[in-house]
């Protein structure tokens, strides 16, 4: 695997504990180290079932405060600067976070909350789409619940809204990409610029 997805590290393959190393605790070792464990749980789980292999590693891990400050969409609060949350890289479909929404007891029996896919995975279709490549999705899971205690949150109030608009348009739990691209149109065009 690519230093470049570990839990530790920024997109410039840097570990933040060592960038960041004033911030670091111990505890959030103690912490990430626990989450990477709980989502390597719920992953072997979703391969024994679907028999798809995710990409390697995490889109994002643990956060200093300065880098969740000018991370997009960040959370104040955010648990990565705890190392309590991770976000798993995911199929450019978004099969695992769907996965794990369908089967709220497995992140049950594990101690893990999500972010509704609607922020993960279609606000990842979306940028993808004006951008003409294949999309990126991650699913985030974390080991505390979230204020709201619901297993699957949303995380701002712009995903409640958007989640309306996806179902009104046509789309549910485990749409696929492809099956995306034709609700909102555009999907011929956007599949040559994905090929290139």
């Amino acid at each position: 695997m690519s230093e470049r997805w570990d839990y530790w590290n920024g997109p410039d393959e840097v570990d933040r504990r060592v960038k960041h190393a004033r911030a670091f605790k111990q505890e959030y070792q103690d912490n990430g180290d626990d989450v990477q464990r709980r989502i390597a749980a719920v992953e072997v789980a979703f391969r024994a079932e679907t028999g798809i292999e995710l990409p390697c590693g995490y889109a994002s891990g643990w956060r200093p405060q300065i880098v969740n400050e000018t991370t997009a969409n960040a959370g104040k609060n955010s648990r990565h600067l705890t190392a309590n949350a991770g976000d798993k890289r995911d199929s450019p479909g978004g099969e695992f976070a769907w996965w794990c929404v369908r089967n709220i007891g497995v992140l049950e029996s594990h101690g893990l909350w999500m972010e509704h896919p609607v922020a993960t995975v279609v606000r990842a279709w979306k940028v993808a789409r004006v951008q003409g490549r294949m999309p990126t999705p991650w699913c985030h899971l974390q080991s505390v619940p979230p204020a709201s205690h619901n297993r699957v949150y949303f995380p701002d109030g712009k995903a409640l809204g958007e989640w309306e608009e996806f179902k009104a348009a046509g789309g549910d739990v485990g749409l696929s990409y492809e099956a995306w691209l034709d609700l909102v149109g555009g999907a011929s065009a956007a599949r040559k610029s994905t090929q290139l």
